[in-house]
């Protein structure tokens, strides 16, 4: 899963990873397995280039990385997938397998062929990039939505460390608390996968139901948002920027709020980025009934590949023990591989981080996508901030984004 903050760094390195990682090489080369995966900066491109020489070393074949930033990853890989320029490899990220399976190859054959051990990843992982039944990809990451927390700013409000489990009538009370210290709770946030996770904790709405269609006419969904807006009415809440996809780990970093809405693999960049001491904490529910989405991403073959085995080869050692294990290490990913998540922990450096995520992943369920997603996350980003900042009735809003899906 993608750090939602590289995509400031992509912007700089973007036109370079774009020309420069492609190696000229395609889907059809006898002695290459080309790889796509979204970059979003130098760092990133040395991390994922010696995954890709893993994956060499096993197949026997060059791994070629062609790399994009995070949005425009998806607008390539959406013409590519189907037609002789897709790649090999194909990263996919769970909100989205059920947009592109037409295009990947269903792995389970291979699975079955060679003895792959799929017992060994996270249950939650494997089915969330599944489609009917079938695997479409292997996943890398995995890991649960969670809230994210100025220990320092708690501290000075006299606010204790929230347990796993806290309710929302305890956030509430932190967040007038923080607001008496003239601090903000909750930074906000109209992304898909934040919101709805958000939405989900707050009395099970579901955006997206299981099977991929979006039901945002739900009346749990309104209320939750309608909470969210209540928020930023009473100013424990910052007002949510549909334009920025950034601003709400920003106010996170730079101490405007309290609280934000991450995953995992966002714990090492607010810790490093912060200069205050970072804590973490299930997402506030009702009555301690703790619910949350997981999401993670992993890697798959297009149906076009002309080396399928070749390509599971290299899938296969590129979500080994050993590989994923120093992804870990890196700060790059919460392991989907359950014998390499202990790294994660040592790494992370957050006190309870492991009882947290435990905590969560015990209830989490795969976040459900759509083949809607992309149209539904651009049009939160476009009419969210209305309803979250409560210039328009939740309702409505969701009324109207839910009238322009499926044209």
């Amino acid at each position: 899963m993608r750090v939602r903050t590289a995509a400031v760094a992509a912007a700089a390195v973007g036109a370079l990873l774009l020309t420069g990682c492609s190696g000229g090489q395609s889907v059809g080369s006898s002695d290459t397995l080309t790889w796509s995966m979204w970059i979003g900066s130098s760092e990133d491109q040395k991390v994922w280039d010696g995954v890709g020489d893993t994956g060499a070393e096993a197949s026997g074949k060059k791994v070629s990385l062609q790399g994009s930033p995070f949005n425009d990853y998806w607008t390539k890989i959406s013409t590519q997938l189907g037609t002789d320029s897709a790649p090999c490899i194909v990263t996919m990220q769970s909100l989205r397998v059920n947009q592109f399976s037409d295009g990947l190859l269903p792995l389970d054959d291979l699975v079955k062929s060679t003895g792959f051990d799929s017992d060994a990843f996270d249950e939650g992982a494997m089915k969330a990039l599944a489609v009917d039944g079938e695997q479409y990809a292997i996943p890398y990451d995995t890991g649960p939505l969670l809230l994210f927390y100025n220990k320092d700013a708690f501290g000075d409000a006299g606010v204790d460390a929230p347990a796993p489990g806290w309710t929302v009538d305890d956030f509430e009370a932190a967040a007038t608390a923080l607001k008496e210290k003239g601090k903000t709770a909750l930074a906000t946030t109209v992304e898909d996968i934040f919101l709805e996770a958000l939405v989900f904790a707050h009395d099970g709405g579901q955006m997206v139901d299981d099977s991929g269609g979006i039901t945002l006419d739900n009346a749990k969904n309104a209320e939750a948002v309608e909470w969210i807006a209540g928020l930023v009415k009473n100013a424990t809440a910052t007002r949510a920027d549909g334009a920025d996809a950034s601003a709400d780990d920003n106010a996170f970093i730079n101490g405007t709020a309290a609280t934000v809405v991450g995953g995992p693999w966002n714990s090492l960049d607010f810790k490093a980025k912060a200069k205050f001491e970072v804590g973490v904490t299930t997402l506030p529910s009702p009555k301690g009934a703790q619910k949350t989405y997981s999401a993670g991403s992993g890697f798959g073959i297009s149906k076009t590949c002309s080396d399928p085995e070749g390509a599971f080869a290299a899938i296969t050692a590129m979500t080994s023990e050993k590989t994923l294990t120093s992804l870990a290490q890196d700060g790059r990913a919460f392991p989907a591989r359950t014998a390499a998540q202990a790294a994660w922990y040592e790494n992370a450096g957050i006190d309870g981080a492991e009882e947290t995520l435990n905590s969560a992943l015990a209830s989490a369920v795969p976040l459900p996508g759509s083949a809607d997603g992309d149209k539904l996350n651009q049009l939160l980003s476009q009419y969210g901030p209305q309803m979250v900042n409560g210039e328009k009735p939740a309702k409505d809003v969701l009324a109207e984004i839910s009238s322009q899906l499926g044209k």
